[in-house]
């Protein structure tokens, strides 16, 4: 008996990924290379048959950044504490082992309902790995953040706030700023693309070309790319006519724009099939696009690449009520390692919301 249950455990990985042939690296989703066996062999960060999920790792409690327990004199609401919404982490260039997280943060206890006018852009510091939390600094008000390097892009908003927690409709628009340091000053914002929200960069720049060109994703996933990251036209150079309607199979927000080593380029989004099919907001939630060529042919295969359930290493796990804001965090190794996934997320029946980072891989 022991025996048979031995071979069943051996052969029983062979005989799953034998329902699965690959002809080309894109049926492996352009996260791996198809073996001549027909067989994906994913690339590290990834997994499944056609390497199209994030390989994630229990995430530690405590971990990420969560103020939620905070309060303070001059909060107009105390329900949620000191929420923010994802963010991106960014490795310092001198000190690697220092980590920001630039992260929308709500001013004056505001939740999510209120994340415009009172998203501001904070930096969170780490110095115990890339999954810590720290202090923070407020350089000004703004939503939406998203970084290259030195360049910081976000949403333009208003100096005044109101005197209580309410959303504004406000026109989207997309403005960059700069610092030779992290830490500041900034320069004013200048507007590079109106009308639209959810920016994700990213620098053309390589080893082997260094250019100064930079690409940018969009909400509905459009794409515009400029000869320089303060360029003032950002052209338009591709849209993805099967994403422009809500309420469908395809319907996305939160882009996060890569280019992988191999010159693949992929999108990472809030995929929000399950609002569209059962009106709810979870549970599968994490979509994936992918190309050989930035105006090429994107796929979207529909399947999730990552849920709102998040195991941890204490053997418990959470089933968050959103989970969304998808950004990678990648190895400098120059193999492009996707490390950690960084999420904003909120709980079943609270208002409050923190970002958390979960590792990926082996190589977190």
């Amino acid at each position: 008996m022991i025996q048979l249950s031995r071979f069943v455990a051996i052969i029983s990985p062979t005989l799953a990924s034998a329902t699965y042939r690959c002809t080309s690296d894109d049926d492996c989703s352009l996260n791996g290379i198809c073996t001549p066996c027909s067989i994906c062999k994913c690339d590290p960060g990834w997994t499944s048959n056609d390497c199209n999920k994030l390989n994630l790792q229990p995430a530690t409690r405590g971990t990420g950044y969560n103020h939620t327990n905070v309060t303070l004199p001059d909060y107009y609401s105390t329900k949620g504490g000191n929420p923010s919404w994802g963010g991106q982490i960014v490795q310092d260039r001198r000190k690697k082992s220092l980590f920001y997280l630039i992260t929308s943060q709500f001013a004056r206890g505001c939740s999510l309902a209120g994340w415009r006018p009172f998203s501001t852009v904070i930096r969170a510091e780490s110095r115990t790995g890339p999954a810590g939390g720290g202090a923070t600094t407020t350089p000004r008000s703004s939503s939406g953040p998203s970084t290259t390097t030195p360049p910081s892009i976000g949403i333009d908003a208003a100096e005044t706030l109101p005197d209580h927690c309410a959303s504004c409709k406000w026109r989207n628009n997309i403005s960059v700023s700069s610092a030779a340091d992290v830490r500041g000053p900034w320069t004013p914002p200048q507007l590079v693309v109106s009308n639209s929200n959810n920016p994700a960069p990213w620098p053309a720049w390589s080893e082997g070309s260094p250019t100064s060109q930079i690409m940018l994703a969009v909400e509905d996933n459009y794409i515009f790319t400029a000869a320089r990251w303060n360029d003032s036209m950002y052209g338009l150079v591709k849209t993805m006519a099967w994403n422009t309607s809500d309420y469908s199979d395809h319907w996305t927000e939160d882009p996060f724009l890569w280019r992988d080593r191999r010159g693949n380029w992929h999108i990472l989004c809030h995929w929000m099939i399950d609002i569209a099919v059962h009106g709810v907001k979870y549970p599968r939630v994490g979509g994936h696009l992918f190309s050989r060529n930035l105006t090429g042919e994107w796929a979207f295969k529909l399947q999730e690449v990552y849920n709102t359930t998040v195991h941890f290493t204490d053997g418990g796990h959470t089933d968050y009520y959103r989970r969304e804001r998808p950004k990678l965090f990648f190895s400098d190794d120059g193999l492009l390692r996707p490390l950690y996934l960084i999420n904003g997320v909120q709980e079943f029946n609270s208002s409050a919301s923190y970002t958390l980072v979960q590792p990926i891989g082996s190589g977190a």
